[in-house]
């Protein structure tokens, strides 16, 4: 069984002065959206429902559906049942079933600027360590983690013009 651990991080705010500046309470109150609707920060999930809340709603159970055109993964046209809990305000943390697990992570850099990171620990059976596929499987899920910060941020950054975090 492969075990690969990805990891990637871009600022949330950039250069361009024509998209708002968000703060780090509006990156939570996104994050804490994108736990309960997925699908409308990444591009990999195209639906999705919450089937339990606990702890005072710091702990989601949710459903995901992973986009059938999404090749890169072996979830692609499959639900996929995870657990989310919210570290406020800087962390949420999926589990996945066989284990696997994502951390959306708000952090500041030196100079006090808003990033956001995804981690992963992509536990995927039936491929071997150091082989083609093992290759092939760590770059398609880097695109993955690319695909998904870029996705949140922009979302993130639509949702504040609209007032909606």
């Amino acid at each position: 069984m492969l075990t690969l651990y990805i990891a990637y991080t871009e600022p949330v705010n950039g250069a361009d002065p024509a998209t708002p500046t968000l703060t780090q309470e509006q990156v939570w109150n996104g994050i804490k959206l994108k736990a309960r609707c997925p699908e409308a920060f990444i591009p990999s999930f195209d639906d999705s429902r919450v089937v339990e809340e606990r702890e005072n709603g710091c702990v989601i159970v949710r459903e995901a559906h992973v986009s059938a055109d999404l090749h890169e993964s072996p979830m692609a046209g499959k639900w996929t049942r995870e657990e989310c809990r919210l570290h406020a305000p800087v962390k949420t943390c999926f589990t996945l079933p066989g284990g696997s697990i994502v951390e959306n992570i708000i952090a500041r850099g030196p100079d006090q600027t808003l990033h956001l990171t995804f981690t992963y620990e992509w536990h995927l059976p039936g491929i071997e360590p150091g082989t083609n596929e093992a290759k092939r499987a760590e770059d398609d899920h880097m695109k993955i983690a690319v695909s998904s910060v870029q996705g949140t941020i922009k979302a993130m950054r639509k949702m504040a013009q609209e007032n909606r975090i």
